[in-house]
């Protein structure tokens, strides 16, 4: 029986966030599903969605407000959204604004479902902590991404029905492309994600021959092309800024990197492990031990270490026989993030309140 499933997020612009979101949210309306998509926050989109979810989209300016003023001027346009696509459940998309959610749709009548996506090693704002510790137990559900950001979530917030569902993956149909001696990484471009360690571990590499491909935006982006010009090897990095479109780039690379220092659960290491790629990431708290069996279908290093980084790349560059045994290991997260299976996980946690 199809259902009528809303989505509460923080907008489309480009983010790991808004693209698995927003695959979801294609994913149910492409089975029969009827989805809508209230946005908190005006943006720009950059995802796109199927033609018959419907998209709301708040006309407060953010800018003009602090935030809690602007928590207080959007809840109206949020509770007349709810009503106006009547829904038979709500998926809040972000832990910075999960609590206002389950705060300002209280008494709706409507089942609301938070999924909480951050790493565990992340800090939160004492508001906004304080808020998450408080609410998230009258949620009629927590979904998590990992086993580790379970058990922190139901010690710090006492939240009794948590559940652990993996990201689905978007699979990368770029098996096809010619390799060539090129390292990729994606990702937004902000400290936690690591890119300067990358930078300074690829100026280290043997080979003068290979290249490093940054696809990605964010504040870090001119401190890491400076990083790049002072090591020298600015010749052979290059800067995609964001790009919808990354699957030729990633086809064609030998190696994907994922140095993040923390991470919830990574969509682009799954993305480029179903290329495949051979994959190598920091070993962080949690999220790639969780998809990566060390030296079976990819490599895991200490997270801000250059020197085991450059050494582990060093290794790959060397042992293309590796490579390729990687890869190939590394193809079956298709089948063990399918969409139609962790889908159907969200569907039964949902809809059948004896899990």
């Amino acid at each position: 029986m199809n259902k009528r499933i809303c989505f509460v997020g923080g907008g489309l612009r480009g983010g790991g966030q808004e693209r698995a979101l927003t695959s979801m949210a294609n994913y149910f309306a492409g089975c029969g599903h009827h989805v809508s998509l209230i946005n908190l926050f005006k943006t720009e989109q950059l995802y796109e969605l199927n033609d018959s979810i419907e998209i709301f989209w708040p006309t407060t300016d953010r800018d003009k407000y602090h935030r809690l003023i602007y928590a207080l001027l959007i809840l109206p346009y949020l509770r007349r959204s709810i009503r106006k696509t009547k829904p038979d459940v709500l998926l809040s998309y972000g832990e910075w604004f999960n609590p206002f959610v389950i705060l300002s749709t209280r008494f709706l009548g409507v089942p609301l479902y938070v999924l909480d996506r951050m790493g565990p090693g992340i800090k939160l704002d004492p508001i906004v902590g304080n808020a998450r510790k408080a609410l998230y137990r009258i949620a009629d559900g927590v979904i998590v991404q990992t086993d580790i950001a379970a058990r922190l979530i139901k010690e710090k917030t006492g939240a009794k029905r948590i559940k652990v569902i993996p990201n689905p993956v978007t699979v990368i149909d770029a098996n096809t492309s010619v390799k060539k001696k090129q390292i990729v990484t994606i990702g937004r471009l902000s400290h936690e994600k690591g890119h300067i360690v990358l930078i300074r571990a690829f100026a280290r590499i043997s080979s003068n021959d290979w290249t490093l491909h940054v696809i990605g935006d964010g504040p870090e982006l001119s401190n890491l092309e400076i990083e790049s010009l002072n090591l020298g090897i600015s010749q052979r990095v290059k800067f995609y800024g964001f790009k919808k479109d990354f699957s030729k780039v990633l086809g064609e690379s030998d190696i994907f990197v994922l140095p993040s220092f923390y991470e919830g659960f990574p969509n682009a290491l799954i993305e480029a492990m179903s290329v495949p790629v051979a994959c190598v990431s920091s070993d962080c708290i949690a999220g790639p031990s969780d998809i990566i069996k060390e030296g079976i279908n990819g490599l895991l290093v200490q997270p801000n270490n250059v020197e085991q980084l450059a050494f582990t790349l060093n290794r790959l560059i060397e042992n293309p026989e590796l490579r390729r045994r990687l890869a190939t290991e590394a193809y079956k997260v298709r089948e063990t993030y399918a969409f139609a299976k962790i889908a159907q996980q969200y569907l039964d946690f949902i809809f059948k309140k004896n899990d």
